[in-house]
């Protein structure tokens, strides 16, 4: 494989929902202002498809940032957030940081959720190489969530997976070479 780039993008800030899984949470009117302006910022990446993750912060992202970038955008298998479906809404963000926390510093174990950090990495990982043998000689930008991100990223860069996590914003951008993954750049767009 020649070597390219990919544009990993967080999704912008949801609007909570005691009532309804993070899952399918929409964005906030800030996250849709946020993502028109990071649009702005990405006009001359030379991004050509846009493909998300089926939860709705990810795919009205996409939705947005392709409007504002006129190129297409579609949903694809596998890019979802590590699975937490069966977690209830945690009001608190210092619970949420504590088991995001542990999440990273136990990879091997499910430590809540129903995946380990490895599972949901390895998972997000197959889905993006697959992306990417599909659309040969396409710049895509893949948006997704924070954590199984940060989780690939970390990995392929050895850092510290939970603070480069917590390092992010809402939507955030990050640049990576391929193969491999490498960092290369990270602009946090969060306004």
């Amino acid at each position: 494989m020649m070597t390219q780039s990919l544009y990993l993008i967080r999704h912008a800030q949801p609007e909570p929902d005691a009532t309804a899984p993070a899952s399918e949470w929409r964005l906030s009117h800030e996250g849709r202002r946020a993502t028109v302006a990071l649009a702005a910022g990405l006009q001359d990446a030379g991004i050509t498809r846009l493909v998300a993750s089926f939860e709705p912060k990810a795919v009205e992202t996409a939705r947005l940032l392709a409007a504002e970038l006129g190129i297409p955008s579609a949903i694809a298998a596998g890019l979802h957030e590590h699975d937490r479906s069966n977690v209830g809404f945690l009001p608190a963000q210092e619970r949420l940081e504590e088991l995001i926390k542990e999440l990273f510093d136990k990879p091997e174990e499910r430590v809540f959720g129903k995946e380990t950090a490895n599972e949901a990495r390895f998972r997000f990982q197959a889905a993006v190489e697959r992306l990417l043998e599909a659309n040969p000689g396409e710049t895509l930008g893949v948006v997704s969530h924070g954590t199984v991100i940060s989780l690939l990223v970390s990995a392929a860069n050895g850092f510290d997976g939970y603070a480069y996590w917590k390092s992010m914003g809402m939507p955030d951008v990050l640049k990576v070479s391929l193969p491999g993954f490498r960092l290369e750049e990270h602009k946090n767009h969060a306004a």
